[in-house]
C-alpha cells in the first residue's frame, strides 16, 4: 500500500498529483504547478542521457497578495525534494519577507 508521495513506489504522475491534491491547488494554480514539474520531469527524473539538453524553466509567477503563489512554490519543492532535487532549483522574490516563505533570495 501507498503511504504518500515520499513512497519512492509512487509513479511520477502519483507523486504529482498528489501532492498537488495535498496542497488542494486551484485551476490556475495547477495550471502553473503542471508547468513547472513537468519541465522539471522531463529535466532530470525522465532525462533521456542521449536527447538535447532540455532548456532551462525561467518563469514568473505573479498575482496579487492571497492568489496562491508561495503555496504553488511549496507543492513545486515537495515535488523536487521527493526526488532529492530541491537543490536545482531557485525560487526568487521582491521583498525579504516574501523571499523567506519560500526559502528564497530577493531580486
Amino acid at each position: 500500500m501507498h503511504t504518500g508521495p515520499e513512497d519512492t513506489r509512487w509513479s511520477v504522475n502519483d507523486v504529482v498529483t498528489e501532492t498537488g491534491s495535498t496542497f488542494k491547488l486551484n485551476d490556475a494554480q495547477w495550471k502553473a504547478f503542471r508547468i513547472i514539474t513537468s519541465h522539471f520531469i522531463a529535466s532530470y527524473v525522465k532525462k533521456d542521457l542521449n536527447a538535447e539538453p532540455v532548456k532551462q524553466l525561467m518563469m514568473l509567477l505573479t498575482g496579487p497578495g492571497g492568489t496562491g503563489k508561495t503555496h504553488v512554490v511549496k507543492a513545486v519543492q515537495t515535488v523536487m525534494r521527493h526526488y532529492g532535487c530541491a537543490h536545482l532549483i531557485r525560487f526568487l522574490a521582491p521583498t525579504g519577507s516574501a523571499a523567506a516563505l519560500i526559502d528564497g533570495m530577493t531580486v
